[in-house]
């Protein structure tokens, strides 16, 4: 096979994944791609990728690197969510390793939404968009919609159930955010041994792409995403063996 990168972390988006690639260019023998969100694997047309495509993929990273041994990788969150991307990062590299994090699904899609704010990507109330997503995503029927999604991208089981329908056990590696959060090392010393790199001491990295005020959810939505997530979370949990930990639902 022609070179390829090593390893994707592939999803989810508020769920840490910024600090991740942060921490990892840390490691000496890892190389992240220049950027972070290459939005390669999202952005391809769904009838496939040619040959070309992937050189200039690979103009993203780094490649002096590969000659001495590291192991290259990028960070782009949506691409467990997003349709089909999953399958062509299979044909790029069905032997290539991957990385999710899960945040509670409730607090995720908290996140998502004072980020949008932030961005001025969105205009209504919490309370409103995540009672009128499925309406607003219409939009961009029969496809996805990238921004009306705050609510949709906390289902994991589905992206949980495609991650092992393509790649064997040994290829994937689920992680809580809450953990990387909480104490980073023993979360990063997992991801090395993963990635088949040494074990390293990080440099704590500051919280990345946090909100700064003080705004807090009504307890009359949370129980609604409280709700709405439950079954799902509760079989993505029974997916990886996981007890409730610190998540809400």
């Amino acid at each position: 096979m022609p070179k390829r990168i090593d390893f994707m972390i592939a999803g989810v988006q508020k769920g840490g994944t910024t600090s991740l690639d942060a921490y990892l260019r840390q490691h000496p023998d890892i190389s992240m791609a220049k950027k972070k969100e290459v939005h390669f694997f999202d952005k391809r047309p769904p009838t496939g990728i040619r040959p070309l495509d992937y050189w200039i993929y690979h103009q993203q990273f780094h490649w002096n690197e590969k000659a001495r041994g590291a192991k290259l990788g990028e960070a782009t969150p949506i691409l467990t969510w997003w349709t089909g991307a999953m399958e062509r990062l299979w044909r790029y590299n069905p032997h290539i390793k991957v990385i999710m994090l899960l945040r509670d699904p409730v607090e995720r899609a908290w996140s998502h939404f004072r980020m949008d704010k932030r961005l001025q990507r969105e205009g209504e109330t919490f309370s409103n968009a995540i009672r009128t997503e499925r309406e607003r995503a219409r939009r961009s029927l029969p496809g996805q919609d990238r921004e009306r999604s705050q609510v949709s991208r906390g289902f994991y089981a589905h992206q949980v159930r495609n991650l092992k329908r393509l790649f064997p056990d040994e290829q994937l590696l689920f992680l809580r955010s809450e953990d990387l959060s909480a104490s980073s090392q023993p979360e990063l010393d997992k991801v090395t041994d993963f990635l088949g790199v040494s074990r390293f001491v990080f440099t704590e990295e500051p919280r990345h792409n946090s909100a700064t005020d003080r705004e807090t959810m009504l307890p009359e939505d949370r129980a609604l995403l409280q709700d709405a997530y439950g079954l799902d979370a509760e079989e993505t949990r029974s997916l990886l063996g996981w007890d409730k930990g610190p998540w809400s639902v």
